[in-house]
């Protein structure tokens, strides 16, 4: 068999499944076609029963194409008549059953799915209801007599067995389909589960991928908010592929401003109704022009399906293009894929966020592990500069040395002081302020022990309380740019100013070179920076910084947001 009747057949099956309208419609043509052969052949070809036969005949094909015309109506008058519908099959399904012997079974076959239309409609209580109508019935059999036939006609018979045959093929078909497309949701909604991070996409266009393969859809569109950002993303899945698109405020308003928020619903761009269900599972619908005319102008034409996903700080809803129908059951489909996504959306955030936790913990252990090594290698170091200074203290012919190794261990004092500051200070709060002008004015005081050099702050301002955070990125910011003076530039003379204007914190460093300075450029001009250490910690922090070569120095201008988030290392 070619691939594309494979695939024709594969949708025809699926499709009885998803809802009764298509088997029922079928199944209501081959009882018609039986019902207009058993009534020619009670009636016979008498003239007096002429026009009672073309009229039972015309009645019957009548009531088909009506029955079958009124599930393409829309809310609110769907609603309202399809219960009447139901209802008028119901009596006359029943009444076959009870007056017309030969069509008893391909009846019954018919009740099978007015009893399925019904429990999607008014839910399993109503099946009940038509058991109940049934038993009765078959009770009553006894107190009247049936129609028979004028004549058993061979041909009639072996026409009415045959399409009674067709519609229990229908009802098998249609009861298999739904065994499919439950098995294939839950296997959907269990891989799904086992997905986790494994997969090398963007989250919005893995969820995209998976809906649209599971309801064959047209498109499928996923719109979430971003508290970060304050912002409303769109991302659109067709033949096309998948784009993000960008929208305006007033068709975000109208796509996401549906209520009950957390309800699927229906829609289709030629009706200005919603069809939903309620939080006590009753079906309404619900008015809503703003958003038929937003789908159809970011969609296209044609009907779908909406359900809202909340997971975590993730909020947002899909759109998935289907051409179902008014069908309450594809609601109830909906639903189950919202459940299953929500699922797969926690577990993959717990998985996230468990993940980096991990690796938090493994970048503390290890800087907890580099920093009692640090500190012990600089405790070495400073009692053997000790042993080394009393052992000069003697001679007086080094005085020189004496007061460089004193220097040197002032260095490493403070050295280690810093280091068990940052090892105190990483166990409290993040939210702790500090005073920036007073690290600075510390932090340009190591510098000059640091690297035997001026190095001064040049105060603008008394005070300046920013995060202890904050704090931390712009003295590494400092001690590296005062590294790169002295190894590259030659540096002997530091200065820092510090500013803060508005939500931005302002650091200038100019540098003196000092009597052995290495060459510089005949011009001047400004450059970005080339120290890829200094370029990556700013772009880290969303910091920029230029260099400026003057003529007798060199300036430093660097400019960042006055909150910043640190990393966990």
């Amino acid at each position: 068999m070619p691939l594309a009747t494979t695939s024709m057949m594969d949708r025809l099956v699926l499709w009885l499944g998803r809802s009764p309208t298509l088997g029922f419609a079928i199944s209501r043509v081959a009882f018609c076609a039986a019902a207009t052969w058993q009534v020619g052949a009670i009636l016979g070809n008498e003239a007096d029963f002429a026009e009672v036969s073309l009229l039972l005949k015309s009645g019957i094909w009548i009531w088909a194409a009506i029955s079958i015309a009124q599930h393409s109506l829309t809310p609110p008058f769907g609603l309202l008549l399809r219960p009447l519908f139901l209802i008028l099959d119901l009596i006359i399904f029943l009444t076959v059953i009870a007056l017309c012997e030969p069509l008893q079974i391909a009846a019954l076959g018919c009740l099978f799915f007015v009893a399925w239309s019904a429990s999607d409609r008014f839910g399993r209580g109503a099946i009940v209801v038509i058991v109940a109508c049934l038993m009765f019935t078959f009770m009553a059999r006894g107190y009247y007599e049936g129609w028979s036939s004028a004549r058993h006609l061979a041909g009639t018979d072996r026409a009415v067995d045959s399409l009674t045959v067709l519609i229990g093929c229908v009802i098998a078909a249609s009861i298999l389909s739904m065994s499919i497309l439950e098995q294939r949701l839950i296997s959907w909604t269990e891989r799904l589960q086992g997905v986790g991070l494994s997969f090398q996409k963007s989250l919005e266009q893995f969820i995209i991928e998976q809906v649209s393969q599971l309801m064959a859809a047209r498109y499928c569109a996923f719109l979430w908010e971003d508290a970060d950002e304050d912002a409303v993303h769109c991302v659109l899945g067709d033949a096309d592929g998948v784009r993000h698109l960008t929208l305006p405020q007033k068709q975000v308003d109208s796509l996401l401003g549906v209520t009950p928020r957390e309800a699927p619903f229906l829609y289709a761009t030629h009706s200005s109704r919603l069809l939903l269900r309620n939080r006590l599972g009753i079906l309404r619908h619900e008015r809503s022009a703003d958003l038929a005319d937003a789908v159809l102008d970011v969609f296209g034409a044609g009907q779908g399906s909406s359900f809202y996903v909340q997971a975590g700080e993730l909020r947002g809803r899909l759109f998935v293009g289907t051409s179902h129908g008014w069908s309450p059951a594809l609601l109830l489909r909906s639903l189950r894929i919202q459940e299953g996504i929500d699922l797969f959306l926690e577990r993959h955030f717990f998985f996230l966020a468990w993940r980096e936790r991990t690796f938090v913990e493994a970048r503390q252990a290890l800087s907890r592990d580099l920093h009692d090594s640090v500190l012990q290698t600089l405790a070495a170091l400073r009692v053997r500069l000790v042993t080394t200074i009393h052992g000069l203290s003697t001679a007086a012919d080094a005085p020189e040395q004496l007061a460089e190794l004193k220097s040197m261990e002032e260095l490493v004092t403070a050295e280690q002081a810093h280091l068990r500051r940052l090892l105190s200070e990483h166990k409290t709060s993040s939210e702790s302020s500090v005073d920036l002008v007073r690290e600075v004015e510390r932090c340009c005081r190591f510098i000059a022990l640091q690297w035997a050099i001026d190095c001064r702050l040049n105060l603008t301002e008394r005070s300046m309380i920013v995060s202890a955070e904050t704090a931390a990125e712009v003295e590494y910011l400092i001690r590296e740019v005062a590294a790169n003076a002295v190894k590259h530039a030659g540096a002997r003379h530091i200065t820092v100013s510090i500013a803060k204007v508005d939500e931005e914190i302002l650091i200038a460093l100019k540098d003196n070179p000092g009597p052995r300075a290495p060459a510089r450029e005949s011009y001047t001009g400004d450059f970005e920076l080339q120290s890829q250490s200094l370029t990556k910690r700013l772009t880290k922090i969303g910091g920029t910084a230029y260099f400026h070569n003057l003529s007798m120095n060199s300036l430093i201008s660097i400019r960042l947001p006055s909150s910043l988030p640190r990393s966990p290392i």
